[in-house]
């Protein structure tokens, strides 16, 4: 790279260079990373295709692509990622927010909106960055008596998502360092709606996934021989968390949502219902406490 290098014809170089290195977006992933590197929105490239970069802004550049070439993801060194039109904080610490999470929201509002229109308690199982229960959270500001607990068994990703609370300006939230129900007492705690988005890879899968996803924490991944341990043991110490008619909601991976409903049945959860996603995939399993 020399001085005559400017914007397009870094995009230019770097989406195929990418590309060749098993990125799946290529040209978006050059782009964010150079709008990084001009401290600009991404849009803003288009404005100034023509602009040459100075030799810091081109070191700083090729070491950000050589970095994702070998799978980090993004987001990682982004240090940030969108969800539910929130910006979020992340590090190796958490998840990396996904969009098909946003149909967990969804799904929780609705309840929420259905039986608890004032708002109440809800707990968020494995919080990690905070995504799920700051978004809710962001919703419900306008309610009364809206109050959302986050849970992580992992104090780094709780910091996480402590640091998005207070970049967000949400106060309703507290936060809990706990292997699921463990640090909770049943007298203390109660709650209109539990949520999680647990571990569902297979221990068998986890050795094939993708580079980009391998760089994630593996704790938050690994669901067990089958994927379900979490939905088990969730499922089954959730209700005496929960109050009379109170929500258990799950987001699940491609395929698992026929054995989820059958262990929210074999619990005792009535009212069992599935939420698709954007790929007609049943992404969101919901269970009721009667």
């Amino acid at each position: 790279m020399n001085e005559t290098w400017t914007v397009l014809s870094l995009i230019n170089w770097a989406a195929p260079y990418l590309e060749k290195n098993g990125s799946t977006s290529p040209r978006l992933d050059a782009e964010l990373l150079l709008a990084k590197v001009l401290e600009c929105q991404r849009l803003e490239l288009y404005l100034r295709f023509d602009k040459p970069l100075a030799p810091t802004e081109l070191a700083d550049f090729k070491k950000l692509i050589l970095i994702r070439r070998q799978g980090v993801p993004v987001a990682y060194l982004l240090g940030t990622k969108e969800f539910w039109s929130l910006d979020f904080n992340v590090n190796e610490a958490v998840l990396v927010p996904r969009p098909e999470t946003e149909h967990l929201v969804e799904t929780a509002l609705e309840f929420i909106e259905k039986n608890f229109p004032d708002g109440g308690p809800v707990l968020d199982i494995g919080t990690g960055c905070g995504n799920i229960i700051l978004a809710l959270a962001n919703s419900l500001a306008k309610t009364a008596n809206f109050s959302g607990l986050g849970i992580d068994s992992r104090p780094a990703a709780l910091a996480v998502a402590q640091e998005n609370a207070r970049n967000l300006e949400i106060e309703t939230v507290s936060w809990l360092t706990s292997d699921l129900f463990q640090a909770l007492n049943p007298e203390k705690y109660k709650f209109d709606l539990i949520v999680s988005n647990p571990p569902y890879i297979t221990a068998n899968d986890m050795q094939t996934l993708p580079r980009e996803v391998l760089c994630e924490p593996a704790a938050a991944l690994n669901g067990g021989p089958d994927g379900l341990d979490f939905y088990r043991r969730i499922s089954a110490q959730a209700k005496t968390f929960l109050n009379e008619n109170g929500g258990l909601i799950f987001e699940v991976g491609d395929g698992q949502a026929d054995a989820v409903k059958k262990i929210l049945a074999s619990n005792g959860y009535s009212a069992i219902s599935t939420k698709y996603d954007l790929a007609r995939c049943e992404r969101v399993v919901m269970g009721v406490n009667r």
